[in-house]
């Protein structure tokens, strides 16, 4: 595998990420259709993750906010799981820390669908990720 991969993580506050997200896909003539934006989801179980191709934000003001700034739902978005059996938590839940254990599994599930992702492409991955289970 030969393709460039850039990774970027705003250091803004979530409802102004689209900035930064808009400003990176400017700066690096990235195509839409090459874009993935990886955001948590409290609505999802932990360590389900789901991928759409586009979209609306399902009330992430993260997701909003890319929106908004790049005018367009269409742009690839990974959802990660931080719930619990998918009910809604509040802001103390989400800005919470994960325990040891449960942030590695994220992160190795994570890389692991990222990878899917690099092999087979947006839409042969979204059958693979999204069928997974715990």
């Amino acid at each position: 595998m030969k393709e460039k991969l850039l990774l970027m993580i705003p250091t803004t506050y979530m409802n102004e990420s689209g900035v930064a997200v808009m400003e990176f896909v400017n700066y690096y003539k990235i195509d839409l259709k090459d874009l993935l934006i990886v955001v948590d989801d409290f609505n999802i179980p932990l360590l389900t993750f789901r991928l759409r191709l586009s979209g609306s934000d399902g009330g992430h003001n993260g997701l909003k906010s890319i929106i908004y700034h790049l005018q367009t739902e269409d742009f690839a978005r990974l959802r990660v799981g931080i719930g619990e059996n998918g009910e809604k938590k509040d802001k103390d839940f989400v800005l919470g820390k994960m325990s040891s254990e449960e942030h590695r599994k994220v992160v190795d599930r994570g890389v692991s669908n990222l990878y899917t992702i690099l092999e087979n492409g947006f839409e042969r991955s979204m059958s693979i990720i999204n069928k997974k289970e715990k």
